[in-house]
């Protein structure tokens, strides 16, 4: 779930990025149709950008054979003399991205609703008033303020009936043909899941702000004059403002409106202001892209061999795992016996359970290289690191990575952070030491 705020996140900066080249240098050409169809982009644009992160060739695995996971062994197998710990459930308390998280989605249910709401509301209205059929759209004669569409149905006052121009009809068809409602809704919806960026409910007036200016552009096509359009909707000034409930549907820009209809039209040259979005789709493309790592047949497999004469072989792995944590916080001891509830065979805790909240970094415990950093299954996310004299650093469940393969480490650098991925019922860290492949009690390397 942290990948999916952290995704919403990426997908806000896109958005607000592009919106804002459209708002300084597009909204003001006369050109509609053309920035209907800009406003529309931007959402599939700032929702695919963020995964490129995800376009890559993968590195080949290092040569570590990750088996399934098992942080128990054999009571046979056990090598290395235990400390007596007792075990206790990692912790399970709520952290502040359970809370974010929390207040996202009661933004997000308000928000659905406020959708769903006036929809429901409009399909009551239609079902207790006179509807009749023409030229395809559904004229609904309803207890409405003023006129408006959605989709096909044209709500007209029932008190205002033989109130309203041709014209005024005519705007409220445009909408309907060029399915204005699905912008809208498509909009809220957005909203709905990207409610804490500002910028959304300024998409939304721009995308309404378009809608109007395309109708408006429309109707006055049909050769009508100006001064009598103008005049029309000055007339529908106060009824468009007194609209509440149907706000969704129908927006006051009545200023903007007359302000579109009497400017000049924009010339042909001024098309070349929309190649102002390509170096900021070129930004965001590098910056959402990672770069292409080696392929398997370039992975150099030496690595891992030659690291003996690259480190320190009088360091082996000494330093707490978990940052600012200590050998309090384990909660299940390297060594702990238990007998396998289904086939009673005796065996031990391969490991260390380090009690931790979310995102707390992890460290490297030695200097070393990076020989996996992978999803393993019930592992989960996890990070193992080959250090001088055949020790290994195995890091589980983990929430993320801050290396990748291959990467030289130095002890105490932040490698990971704390999570709950794979077979964990909590946010912990399992850590282990490994001596030429054999499990050996971690508590045994901590500096005293």
């Amino acid at each position: 779930m942290n990948n999916y705020l952290i995704y919403l996140l990426e997908v806000s900066f896109c958005f607000s990025i592009l919106y804002i080249v459209f708002y300084l240098f597009l909204r003001k050409l006369t050109f509609h149709k053309v920035n209907r169809i800009i406003l529309l982009i931007l959402i599939p644009l700032s929702l695919i950008l963020p995964v490129l992160n995800e376009v890559e060739l993968p590195f080949k695995k290092d040569p570590i054979n990750i088996s399934g996971f098992d942080e128990f062994i054999s009571i046979d197998h056990l090598t290395v003399t235990n400390h007596k710990d007792k075990i206790i459930a990692p912790g399970s308390n709520m952290n502040i991205i359970d809370y974010i998280l929390i207040l996202y989605c009661i933004g997000f249910v308000i928000c659905t609703i406020r959708l769903l709401a006036p929809i429901i509301r409009l399909y009551t209205i239609k079902r207790k008033s006179k509807t009749y059929i023409k030229e395809g759209y559904h004229f609904i004669i309803a207890d409405v303020p003023a006129i408006f569409s959605f989709f096909n149905w044209i709500f007209i006052p029932e008190s205002k009936i033989n109130d309203y121009e041709q014209p005024i009809i005519d705007h409220e068809k445009v909408h309907s043909k060029s399915l204005h409602t699905i912008d809208l809704i498509l909009t809220e919806i957005y909203i709905a899941l990207h409610w804490f960026n500002p910028f959304v409910y300024f998409f939304k007036k721009s995308i309404i702000a378009v809608h109007e200016f395309q109708a408006d552009q429309t109707v006055i096509n049909t050769q009508i004059k100006k001064s009598y359009y103008l005049e029309l909707l000055f007339k529908n000034i106060t009824a468009k403002q007194s609209i509440k409930l149907y706000s969704y549907f129908n927006q006051s820009i009545i200023k903007k409106r007359i302000d579109m209809i009497t400017k000049n039209h924009s010339t042909k040259t001024n098309i070349i202001r929309y190649t102002a979005l390509i170096p900021v789709l070129l930004f965001l493309l590098m910056a959402f892209t990672k770069p292409i790592h080696e392929s398997e047949d370039e992975f150099d497999y030496t690595i891992v061999q030659s690291i003996n004469t690259e480190i320190d072989t009088k360091k082996p792995p000494s330093i707490f795992p978990v940052k600012n944590g200590s050998t309090k916080d384990i909660t299940a001891s390297f060594g702990k016996s238990f007998t396998h509830p289904i086939d009673k065979k005796k065996i031990v805790h391969g490991g260390i359970d380090i009690r931790a909240k979310e995102g707390v970094p992890v460290l490297a415990t030695a200097d070393g290289i990076i020989a996996n950093a992978s999803s393993e299954d019930d592992w989960g996310n996890l990070i193992v690191i080959s250090h001088a004299d055949g020790y290994e650093t195995w890091y589980a469940h983990l929430q993320g990575f801050n290396i990748k393969n291959g990467e030289k480490v130095k002890k105490g650098q932040i490698i990971g952070y704390v999570g709950s991925t794979g077979k964990s019922t909590g946010f912990h860290l399992h850590y282990e030491v490994r001596l030429n492949k054999e499990r050996v009690n971690p508590m045994d390397y901590f500096k005293k």
